[in-house]
């Protein structure tokens, strides 16, 4: 197999195509995508085949270069039946006459032809992704956007997404905050969110996923989503062995999972769904959270940020409610709660231990 950036025709020179299984199983998934009716589960299913080795992904989208550029090239125009009839080989004149005559009646072929290795050249070796669009919130400010392909992203504050649509993809990175998105139906196309070391693939739904430092919340409301590691490509027999949380998670409505660097956790059910974007309404949600990730959350939200002092006060467990419109309230409520005091300073707010 060659490198990814070695052109299509030095591919078919150095491999049987055709006795490729990553080949024959690419054609195959391809035909199967362009049917009427593609079920999630296929179009799960072809992205985790995807994801199983690099060499499957480039297989793929060498297939998906030659039906463009094979799509790309103009259909000649009807040729009369005497035409034809004239091009019909009666003896009356030496064979090679006859084709050196055929070859110059019929110069489009040539041309098709070259316009077709050309398309396929281009498309495998100066294909890029499309350039990403950025949208963000400020520090207490949502956000709704709606995409050209009809999904829409409600961003919370404090909120960073970086989307690229194109014709073959759908990918949107969430570089810090929450976001809720609606996904639109489109099988050929699924949507992608990267949100630190996961991504959550999906064809449509909606589900929520929150960024924090060193970990990523995704929650579904509705249908499901598969979330992948999404770390370099590992040997699936090494994921296996080593790293039992490196491999794919399904999602189904009403369920969340956790991913940060020791993998993906397995499916856990949301306690309370309405909770898990109740953020829309200025209500911050939280259960059984470590307190320094419930600061994190609050703080897109807070007018002067809250630092902890301690790693021992970082660690007490959360669960309850905080309205944005009160977060000094919450503030206190925490002070009597666990014993903390919370020093009011002219750019931050400190809580510490008694």
């Amino acid at each position: 197999m060659t490198n990814p950036g070695t052109s299509f025709s030095s591919d078919i020179e150095s491999a049987d195509i055709e006795r490729d299984p990553a080949h024959v199983a690419a054609a195959e998934w391809f035909v199967r995508l362009q049917g009427a009716e593609v079920s999630l589960e296929d179009t799960l299913a072809w992205q985790a085949w995807l994801n199983e080795s690099p060499g499957n992904a480039r297989a793929f989208a060498r297939i998906e270069a030659v039906s463009q550029a094979v799509r790309s090239v103009p259909v000649p125009r009807p040729v009369a039946a005497a035409r034809l009839a004239a091009d019909r080989y009666d003896a009356s004149v030496p064979l090679k006459d006859w084709k050196a005559s055929r070859a110059a009646r019929w110069p489009w072929m040539t041309i098709a032809l070259a316009a077709v290795c050309a398309g396929i050249a281009v498309a495998t070796v100066f294909w890029r992704a499309p350039a990403p669009e950025t949208y963000s919130t400020t520090v207490g400010e949502n956000r709704h956007i709606t995409l050209g392909d009809g999904s829409t992203i409600t961003l919370s504050g404090d909120t960073r997404v970086a989307v690229a649509l194109s014709k073959n993809t759908r990918t949107v990175e969430l570089q810090k905050g929450e976001a809720l998105f609606r996904v639109a139906q489109d099988p050929l196309r699924p949507f992608k969110v990267r949100a630190g070391d996961a991504t959550v693939i999906a064809v449509g739904t909606a589900f929520d996923v929150l960024r924090d430092s060193d970990r990523a919340i995704v929650s579904v409301t509705e249908g499901r989503v598969l979330v992948v590691p999404a770390a370099d490509f590992i040997p699936v027999s090494v994921m296996r062995e080593f790293k039992p949380n490196l491999r794919t998670v399904r999602l189904d409505a009403g369920q969340q999972t956790t991913a940060g660097t020791a993998g993906i956790a397995e499916p856990s059910k949301v306690e309370d769904p309405a909770a898990a974007t109740s953020w829309q309404t200025g209500r911050l949600a939280f259960h059984l959270q470590p307190l320094r990730y419930v600061v994190e959350d609050v703080n897109r939200y807070a007018s002067k940020p809250i630092v902890l002092e301690g790693d021992s006060v970082g660690a007490l467990v959360i669960t309850g409610t905080v309205e944005r419109s009160n977060i000094a309230g919450w503030v206190g409520s925490l002070e009597r709660a666990f014993d903390l005091e919370a020093s009011e300073e002219p750019d931050r707010i400190v809580i510490r231990a008694r």
